[in-house]
């Protein structure tokens, strides 16, 4: 509060010190300025001249922006227009020629070409005077214009892909911009549209209300509006090279913002005085820029007959004046500045040294002004700085205790895979692979790669081997609140453990299954006996118990031969024997091999196949395996008087193969976990059914060993559809889209 008290003070900020010297030094010069030019006014007249001159130029280089962005109008909306890229791409002069005069009716353009992208002129159109319809050409190759070749080969620099030249035609010189055109997204061409160079003379001279010249880069005059154009004040007005050089030298480090230099007349090259035609005509010079590159030179001309020349007879004693008036300024703006900066200067030492990481650095500034105030928060500032860092030091060791003493691995990476911190577990399970500051990507071919772990990995843990043991690994982005990803974190768990337990279950699973094969077929086979000697004489009851343990025999078999082909498949040595299937013949046999179960139950049974057969690669026992499967399912889980349903389709490349149902459905909870192996969802279905949870795991494998995929669409109590699919073999040439109803059963 004591700060603020002292800036209310009288004349102690720091603008009060600044503006009021300055304030009374601006008032005695204006005072002083102002008589002056009463008395001098007489000899400005030359210098309102010279402004006037300049200020036709200035509407010059005006104009000829506007007529490049004319041009650059004309140029995208012929682009733009519907057919006009893509009859250049499949030349057609005749659309083209219904297409382009219709765009130019309105504006001032006297050439159009469009070009293929080898230069050659698909559609030109020239106005021409006295005929409305103008005239056209073609078949001509403009390739070897560098301007033009340059937007061929898509050449951009920093003003974009187009470019600005002069041409000499033979109707006169001509000024082009150029363009590409792009159809379905690449180049195929470009468009020139260009201007008359002598008809933009005259339009610049009514802009600018001055005769106007323009000259190319050799000083050649190639326009003008001097004595009518004639041939005489074209030689008149003609620059030598070297003169042209001096000129453009000028132009180039001249700060005017239409580059018109404005030199005393002395120098006779930027102000250049002429005579035409009995006419005393002064000119002024600027450069012809379009597109970041000049073009040549361009002047602006009035006549100078009604100035009456004056003697500037107090020049020197205006020149004095001001001169004084300068070193003063100067003065007073030294002392003043000096006075400032030095305080100034201090603070910026204070500043870089704190930036550098010299938190007990402090200005020691005491002033009663904006200086000191800024001086006062600054140390404010560095101490409160200094404070948070003690702060920011103890947090970071407890982090790092925290991370030290976490039983899992954890690795800290920054956005370049770059290790920034790991904890004793995480080096551990790495065996010393990846070291700290390692690049992960740098991490042994032979051994686990933490870069791979990084592409693979994410908020499911993935399984990787390092010598002797199974690491799980987990990625996971670390992000700031604003969402802004700054590395990423890698979890590792050993699981080495875990693994040999389910290796152990699945050595036992197998090995089980493989033990109750041999007994199980010793029942069967002295069931099956015991049935055959009994020559008709033995009791029905017997003949009951000899059909149940067949029939439990055989669901037993069935078990047992879905976990010997678990352990295939978990193997990776189920062998398939691939071949070419007609899949809707495999569907119709499997289908009428269920229809009389379907309907024992009082099910309706339906199915829905296409007309032309649908060819894949596989094994056909292991399909038919999985389809049964879906249509046990559709059977055990419909209740009676339900409906059960086929239906197999093309589907693009593919073939897709739908069974649904008007079952109990499956609840959404246990629809992840639906296709894992020993899965049962959770209903009262399911305590009345025998079954072990393997099904919808093996038709899922299998699929998937046949590049195809499976997935369910259920609710809970309003039945399941499963839909599968199998790329086709090749393509069914001739098949009909249209789908017939091959059977429907009735219920019973």
């Amino acid at each position: 509060m004591k700060i603020h008290r002292r800036l209310n003070m009288p004349f102690s900020s720091i603008g009060s010190k600044i503006i009021l010297p300055y304030f009374l030094l601006t008032l005695i010069v204006a005072a002083v300025g102002a008589f002056i030019v009463v008395n001098l006014v007489t000899s400005t007249l030359q210098e309102r001249f010279n402004n006037q001159l300049l200020d036709a130029g200035r509407v010059v280089s005006e104009s000829m922006v506007g007529f490049e962005a004319e041009r650059l109008a004309v140029l995208r909306q012929i682009a733009f227009t519907e057919g006009v890229a893509e009859n250049v791409a499949n030349p057609d002069a005749e659309a083209l020629a219904a297409l382009v005069p219709q765009i130019l009716v309105n504006s001032q353009t006297d050439v159009v070409a469009l070009l293929d992208n080898e230069g050659n002129v698909v559609y030109g159109w020239q106005r021409q005077a006295g005929n409305p319809d103008g005239i056209t050409f073609a078949n001509i190759n403009l390739a070897q214009l560098e301007d033009v070749g340059l937007v061929l080969t898509g050449f951009v620099d920093e003003v974009g892909d187009k470019r600005a030249f002069l041409m000499e035609t033979e109707d006169g010189p001509m000024l082009f911009t150029v363009g590409p055109l792009f159809w379905n997204g690449r180049q195929i061409g470009a468009v020139m549209v260009g201007s008359d160079v002598r008809s933009m003379v005259v339009g610049l001279t009514e802009n600018a209300i001055a005769r106007v010249t323009l000259y190319d880069t050799n000083g050649r005059v190639i326009g003008t509006t001097l004595g009518d154009g004639g041939p005489g004040a074209a030689e008149l007005l003609q620059e030598t090279p070297a003169r042209y050089s001096a000129v453009i030298n000028l132009l180039q480090t001249s700060a005017a913002p239409y580059h018109v230099v404005a030199e005393t007349a002395d120098t006779n090259v930027p102000l250049r005085q002429a005579e035409i035609l009995s006419q005393d005509y002064q000119l002024a010079f600027g450069d012809w820029r379009l597109r970041n590159q000049s073009l040549g030179l361009f002047s602006v001309a009035l006549p100078r007959n009604f100035i009456v020349t004056t003697a500037a007879t107090r020049r020197n004693v205006l020149n004095l004046v001001f001169i004084l008036a300068t070193v003063a300024v100067f003065t007073v703006g030294f002392l003043v500045a000096r006075r400032i900066v030095r305080p100034i200067d201090q603070l910026v030492q204070t500043t870089t040294a704190v930036a550098e990481g010299d938190l007990n650095r402090r200005t020691g500034i005491q002033r009663q002004d904006e200086i000191g105030l800024l001086a006062a928060s600054f140390d404010r500032m560095t101490e409160s700085l200094a404070n948070r860092n003690q702060d920011l030091v103890a947090q970071k060791s407890e982090l790092s205790a925290i991370l030290q003493s976490i039983a899992d691995g954890v690795v800290v990476l920054d956005n370049n895979h770059q290790i920034v911190n790991l904890n004793p577990t995480a080096r551990q399970l790495l065996a010393g692979h990846a070291a700290e500051n390692e690049q992960l990507a740098a991490s042994t071919a032979d051994k686990v790669k933490i870069a791979a772990i990084l592409t693979e990995g994410g908020a499911a843990p993935q399984r990787y081997t390092i010598d002797d043991r199974v690491v799980s690994a987990t990625v996971a982005p670390v992000q700031t609140p604003e969402g802004k990803q700054v590395g990423s974190v890698v979890v590792l768990r050993d699981v080495t453990r875990e693994t040999e337990v389910e290796n152990l279950k699945e050595a036992f699973i197998t090995s089980v299954s493989h033990e109750l094969r041999t007994p199980l077929t010793i029942i069967k086979l002295y069931a099956d006996l015991v049935q055959r000697t009994a020559n008709g004489s033995m009791p029905d009851s017997q003949k009951q118990y000899i059909e149940k343990i067949n029939s439990a025999s055989g669901d037993l078999e069935q078990h047992i031969e879905k976990l010997i082909s678990i352990s295939e498949l978990q193997a990776g040595t189920l062998n398939l024997k691939r071949e070419a299937i007609d899949c809707t013949a495999l569907v119709q046999d499997v289908c009428l091999a269920w229809q009389e179960r379907m309907r024992s139950k009082g099910l309706a049974f339906s199915w829905q196949l296409p007309a032309a057969p649908l060819m894949v690669e596989g094994d056909g026992p292991r399909l038919r395996w999985a389809l049964e499967n879906l249509l046990s399912n559709a059977n055990n889980y419909t209740p009676e008087e339900g409906s059960v349903w086929v239906r197999l389709l093309r589907d693009g490349a593919e073939a897709r193969l739908e069974v649904g149902d008007t079952g109990v459905g499956i609840a959404p909870a246990d629809q992840e976990l639906l296709f894992t192996r020993f899965f049962r969802a959770e209903n009262e279905s399911n305590y009345t059914k025998r079954g072990i949870g393997l099904g919808l795991y093996i038709t899922r494998t299998i699929l998937e060993l046949h590049d195809g995929r499976i997935q369910v669409n259920s609710q809970l109590g309003q039945g399941s559809t499963f839909s599968c699919t199998l790329p086709l073999l090749v393509e069914n040439v001739g098949e009909r889209q249209t789908m017939m109803q091959q059977e429907e059963a009735v219920p019973v």
